[in-house]
């Protein structure tokens, strides 16, 4: 064979060993390299895989394209390779005649697995993992366009964690979805218990996922009341679980478990569905009422959101004016122009937005007059100390002041007290919300207040009428 059809058939070879993309080891090869290791058991010189997932390369991928993507991919896997690097690393093997071996492959989209081989112990494996993780989350830049992703890690150890190649990396999987619940960019190694802890959480995903399905979600209204009257003025929608056996759950049990499932989206759907149809029925009731429904950053980023808005106003039929959108004030800041022109499209729909949790944070208030709001809620921490606290009382005011000179309506949460009712009153706040006017009521409830309000409303006119 001349030399030049040998290259050739080497060049074949040397391709069917690696990722088309970044050059790294493919599945197949890296999967007969590392079984190789794993023939013949070793307590004293253990091995250790590595299995890394990418957060979020998807964002990357659907908002600057899949040609960035793939550049960012090979990016991903230069810097693997420098991270990954055995020279420094006081490896247990280091004099005793073992050479440390590493393989690094590509699995497919954004997976990527590391196999050290030969004297891998605990505090190695931390170290290298740390390093991953500091280097893959640095900014690259690609083609002209900026992107940051992080790193979710998983750590098994052979033959502790796994005695076959399927088992150790079933087990470094597992232990990488255990660090993306989490938290994300962090490392987790296996145990057992991780396994049972997935088994719990994903039957907790599943059993939302049929409580979205089967109509077990159901709002509760907390009212708003104007200060001068004590009358209902509005409501914010609350989200509430009626668990077929553990009864009425609150938000802080249930939403973790949707945030872990990737399903805040979902549910934020249900709930701005759920608020339209009854703003509707509470219009053609003739008690029309606006309902507040709190967004979260997953929805102003999704492009077709205002298109949400605007189909769930049309097929309910609900009036723009009746449903309030609430952002909080870290979500407006976070990207001030994506957030002001969400908002801008929803207020020229003729929905309201109003900024909760105002007060605690660290706004740009050049940039927050530049956002369509309507209202502005004041943070409910601010009030637990109201009465007692003198810099609270000129905080508040400050912020009372602000919102009625920029034409804004200030809501104060939290009211608990007769007292904060009277210091917020005389401050000139608009709204009250809290447990010592009403605790939220259900949709049966909500249906008796406005009805015995309206009945007020009559007789007080026949009154003054005769």
């Amino acid at each position: 064979m001349s030399a030049k059809m040998l290259q050739k058939v080497n060049d074949l070879k040397g391709l069917a060993q690696q990722d088309a993309l970044t050059g790294l080891l493919n599945r197949m090869h890296f999967q007969q390299l590392v079984e190789h290791h794993l023939i013949t058991p070793d307590a004293e010189h253990p091995h250790c895989l590595f299995f890394i997932d990418l957060d979020g390369f998807k964002t990357i991928n659907d908002t600057l394209g899949h040609h960035v993507g793939d550049r960012l991919l090979q990016t991903i896997a230069e810097r693997l390779r420098i991270a990954t690097r055995t020279e420094d690393l006081p490896l247990a093997t280091q004099g005793k005649g073992l050479e440390p071996q590493l393989y690094t492959a590509r699995f497919g989209g954004d997976e990527f697995v590391v196999f050290l081989a030969n004297g891998a112990s605990g505090s190695i494996a931390q170290k290298m993992a740390s390093r991953i993780l500091r280097v893959l989350s640095e900014p690259v830049e690609v083609l002209g366009q900026s992107a940051r992703v992080s790193a979710s890690l998983g750590v098994a150890f052979f033959p502790r964690d796994g005695a076959s190649y399927s088992s150790l990396l079933r087990a470094a999987d597992a232990a990488m979805y255990h660090a993306k619940r989490e938290g994300r960019q962090r490392c987790e190694f296996y145990n057992p218990s991780i396994e049972d802890a997935e088994r719990r959480m994903a039957a907790e995903e599943q059993e939302l996922r049929q409580a979205l399905q089967r109509g077990e979600l159901e709002l509760y209204f907390q009212p708003q009341y104007d200060v001068e009257t004590l009358g209902l003025r509005s409501v914010e929608a609350l989200i509430r679980w009626n668990h077929p056996e553990r009864g009425l759950l609150l938000p802080g049990t249930f939403m973790p478990v949707a945030e872990r499932a990737s399903m805040t989206t979902d549910v934020g759907e249900w709930v701005l569905g759920e608020a339209a149809r009854k703003i509707a029925e509470l219009e053609r009731r003739g008690t029309p009422l606006q309902i507040a429904v709190n967004i979260s950053p997953s929805h102003l980023e999704e492009l077709s959101f205002v298109s949400l808005v605007r189909s769930t106003l049309q097929q309910t039929g609900a009036s723009s004016h009746l449903l309030e959108i609430e952002v909080t004030e870290d979500v407006a800041m976070r990207d001030p122009e994506l957030v002001a022109d969400r908002l801008s499209q929803l207020s020229t729909m003729g929905v309201s937005i109003s900024i909760d949790d105002f007060g605690t944070g660290y706004s740009n208030l050049a940039s927050l007059i530049k956002l369509p709001f309507s209202k502005l809620k004041i943070d409910r921490s601010l009030l637990d100390v109201l009465e007692s606290n003198g810099e609270a009382q000129i905080l508040v005011q400050t912020i009372i002041s602000m919102a009625n000179c920029l034409g804004f309506h200030s809501v104060a949460e939290g009211v608990e007290r007769e007292e904060q009712l009277q210091l917020l009153s005389a401050m000139g706040c608009d709204f009250l919300q809290g447990f010592y006017l009403s605790r939220p009521l259900s949709w049966a409830q909500l249906r008796i207040a406005l009805n015995e309000q309206s009945d007020r409303s009559v007789n007080k006119g026949f009154r003054k009428a005769s």
